[in-house]
């Protein structure tokens, strides 16, 4: 009787055991996302990494209002959820650990991430700057990163408002990545910052850069075979109401060009959409004036890390392939492609 109790005292701890860990959530191999969202039956979200915690372009998808998402994690990093309304929330990964999400998707801008330390400190810092001006959440995020230079929340601070932004400040970046480097341990996500910041915008006057890709037809595209006569490089993504608007603009100059028998510049056009096959579709795209490239790494992409874009819609106008123009407004851009 002693040894069946004995046993039975086992068995019993074992039980107990397995459900501790299994209410745990996650391993220490793994970093888990639970989410609920008001007001949203069901959608898609893509997902992405900054700083290789994931490789390529991920998606999550909501039903009834809930999903659930749980990626293999060894180390700590950042992936981003693209929202419907194309906001990007960072979530800070950990090993072994789990968080949750919480939002009203008609009131996204208050949405929660809770579980972590980063990410309810990130939280926090989205809701106390969320009536900022531009100018104010720059001030904001530069003063966070000073105070707080070894944490994972000031290297995407210092992206966001530094680096991918339509008034990239790279000389105040590149202040603020030495006092990140100064406390941390040069860790790949940190190394990847900093190298990325040499990628600086194409201006006025520059050479373009050696690129090879393939469009979405499958054909081979190289730099060289825009480095003859008038090209015009249109950065957009199908998401974006102001490039989708200044795509048809050009298309129809173009056109009205053909059809009067004047000059018509190459153009090709860069979209950094997650999906080649919603840009084609979603994208205007005539075959006889349009070249579309779209490999589905959104930022991540070679061609936009070569030419340094670092916003949509963007431009370049090249003339035997030095940079004439760029970053230019729909008005100027139209002026250009037309004298």
């Amino acid at each position: 009787m002693r040894i069946l109790s004995s046993l039975a005292s086992k068995i019993a701890l074992v039980g107990c055991l397995v459900l501790t860990l299994l209410s745990c959530g996650t391993d220490r191999h793994h970093f888990a996302l639970e989410g609920r969202f008001l007001r949203m039956n069901q959608g898609q979200f893509y997902v992405y990494s900054p700083d290789g915690a994931i490789s390529g372009i991920d998606t999550i998808n909501v039903q009834g209002g809930r999903f659930a998402y749980e990626i293999p994690c060894e180390k700590e990093g950042t992936i981003v959820i693209v929202l419907p309304n194309f906001s990007e929330i960072p979530v800070f990964v950990e090993p072994g650990k789990s968080v949750d999400m919480k939002a009203d998707a008609s009131h996204i801008k208050d949405i929660e991430v809770t579980g972590t330390d980063a990410n309810e400190r990130m939280t926090e810092w989205r809701q106390n700057t969320s009536s900022q001006s531009p100018d104010g959440l720059k001030k904001q995020a530069e003063q966070f990163i000073k105070d707080n230079p070894s944490s994972i929340i000031s290297r995407w601070l210092l992206r966001k408002y530094f680096v991918v932004t339509p008034k990239p400040d790279y000389k105040k970046a590149k202040e603020l990545v030495k006092l990140i480097e100064k406390n941390t341990d040069k860790e790949s996500s940190v190394m990847r910052l900093s190298v990325g910041l040499e990628n600086s915008p194409i201006q006025e006057g520059d050479v373009l850069p050696a690129f090879t890709v393939k469009d979405t037809q499958g054909r081979e595209l190289k730099a060289a075979d825009l480095r003859l006569g008038k090209t015009l490089i249109l950065v957009t993504a199908s998401w974006d109401y102001e490039g989708t608007s200044l795509t048809r603009r050009v298309l129809s100059l173009l056109r009205d060009l053909k059809a009067n028998q004047k000059p018509i510049p190459k153009v090709l056009g860069v979209c950094i959409d997650a999906s080649k096959e919603d840009a084609v579709r979603a994208l205007i795209n005539d075959s006889t004036l349009w070249t579309m490239v779209c490999d589905g790494q959104m930022w991540d992409s070679p061609i936009v890390k070569a030419l340094g874009c670092t916003m949509v819609p963007d431009n370049i106008v090249l003339e035997n392939g030095k940079v004439k123009a760029c970053h230019l407004s729909a008005d100027e851009l139209i002026t250009q492609i037309d004298r």
